[in-house]
C-alpha cells in the first residue's frame, strides 16, 4: 500500500491532474492547428445507442494514444507500476463520464455536476483502492481537492481564452 504522506499525495494527485491537463491541451492545439484537427478522430467512432452517441467528442484516439504514451513513458522512467497507469486510468475515467453524460442526455460540452469535475478521481480511487495501493481516506483527500480546485481551474482557463466554457 502506498502510504498517505504528502509527497506520496502530491504524486497521486499531480500525475492524475497532469493527464487531464494534458488531455485539456490537446483540445486547445486542435482548436489552433488544423493540421491537428484533421487526425481527432473520436473513440466511438460516432456509434450510436438510443439515437445518442455513445460518447462525446473530446474522448478520441489521440487522448488514449497520449494518456498510452505517458504511461508508458513514466514506466521507463520511474517503473513503477501504480504510478504509471495512472494516465491511462485518468483516459477511462474521463470516458466513463462521458458515457455517463450521454444516457442521460447530455450533449457534449454541457456540464454534469460530480461527473465533470470528478469522474477521472473517482475511478482512479476506486481502482486504486481495489487493488490496495491507497486507503480511503487517501482517495477521498485527493476527490475533495479536486472538486475545490477543478472549478477554479476551469474559470481561470475559461477567462485566459483556453476554455470555451468556464466549467
Amino acid at each position: 500500500m502506498i502510504n498517505f504522506t504528502l509527497n506520496n499525495f502530491l504524486i497521486y494527485f499531480l500525475i492524475a491532474w497532469g493527464a487531464n491537463i494534458a488531455l485539456n491541451f490537446l483540445y486547445i492545439i486542435k482548436r489552433y492547428i488544423p493540421e491537428f484537427k484533421n487526425l481527432n478522430y473520436p473513440l466511438d467512432f460516432g456509434l450510436t445507442y438510443k439515437g445518442e452517441r455513445l460518447l462525446g467528442d473530446s474522448v478520441n484516439i489521440i487522448g488514449f494514444i497520449f494518456c498510452l504514451f505517458i504511461s508508458l513513458s513514466l514506466y521507463f522512467f520511474i517503473h513503477n507500476l501504480a504510478w504509471s497507469i495512472i494516465p491511462v486510468i485518468v483516459y477511462i475515467g474521463n470516458l466513463l463520464g462521458s458515457f455517463i453524460k450521454r444516457r442521460v442526455h447530455k450533449k457534449s460540452g454541457e456540464f454534469m455536476p460530480l461527473v465533470d469535475h470528478g469522474d477521472y478521481m473517482i475511478l482512479l480511487g476506486f481502482i486504486f483502492i481495489l487493488k490496495g495501493y491507497i486507503s480511503f481516506s487517501f482517495a477521498l483527500s485527493a476527490l475533495l481537492l479536486t472538486y475545490l480546485l477543478h472549478p477554479l481551474a476551469c474559470l481561470l482557463a475559461f477567462k485566459l481564452k483556453l476554455r470555451e466554457r468556464p466549467y
